[in-house]
């Protein structure tokens, strides 16, 4: 599977549900300790909310319509800066 597909299908359960890091983690292809100090930071900065059933974690974006644009954005720069060739050193 691509990592962008993995990326897409997290995006869409991030903006439509709750997520454990575990989740997110796999869906992205990232470690938990790394996706957990991320989304430590997104709370700080008030851009995930977390809730907790005593057993586990879930995250959710806070204001996902303030964001969806600001993220598409960054989504097509990304892809775009992608396509640029490396230059060498």
């Amino acid at each position: 599977m691509e990592r962008g597909d993995r990326a897409e299908r997290s995006r869409w359960a991030f903006f439509n549900g709750l997520l454990t890091p575990g989740e997110i983690a796999r869906t992205v292809g990232r470690s938990v300790p790394r996706v957990s100090n991320v989304l430590a930071a997104l709370r700080l900065a008030e851009v995930v909310r977390y809730e907790s059933d005593g057993k586990h974690n879930y995250y959710r974006l806070k204001h996902p319509g303030d964001i969806r644009q600001p993220l598409a954005s960054l989504s097509r720069f990304v892809k775009a800066a992608s396509k640029v060739p490396a230059r060498g050193r």
